[in-house]
């Protein structure tokens, strides 16, 4: 989809992305913007991508992405995925409670993960 599709789905609490396995990102490359923080899913809560051999990363931006109430990531047997977004964007998430059923982790940036190829488990820095 692409970023202004993203953008105004205004009101997605919950994403569930699974067995697709033809697509490489989920969201298309961005329309020319300003320079800023970019919101995407202004109130998604839980996003989970799961079997998706080809996909290599979320979302391909030069913006920073902020994430303002996403408590839960789980991303699985997504073996080409080596960061959240391809170019290694800095991406806010102050709510974050859990990544991959792990609730000991706290995370401010989600990009800085970096996943294992064969589980994708994400260890994430304070």
């Amino acid at each position: 989809m692409s970023p202004s599709v993203a953008r105004g789905l205004l009101n997605l609490q919950s994403l569930w992305i699974e067995k697709c396995p033809s697509i490489e990102e989920v969201i298309t490359k961005e329309e020319q913007q300003g320079e800023g923080i970019m919101t995407l899913f202004p109130l998604l809560e839980e996003l989970y991508l799961l079997r998706m051999p080809k996909l290599g990363h979320f979302f391909l931006t030069k913006h920073a992405l902020q994430f303002p109430f996403l408590r839960k990531v789980k991303i699985h047997d997504c073996p080409e995925m080596k960061t959240f977004l391809q170019q290694r964007i800095y991406v806010s998430t102050p709510s974050l409670e859990s990544v991959n059923n792990d609730d000991e982790l706290k995370a401010v940036d989600l990009n800085k993960a970096m996943f294992n190829s064969k589980v994708c488990r994400v260890p994430l820095a304070v």
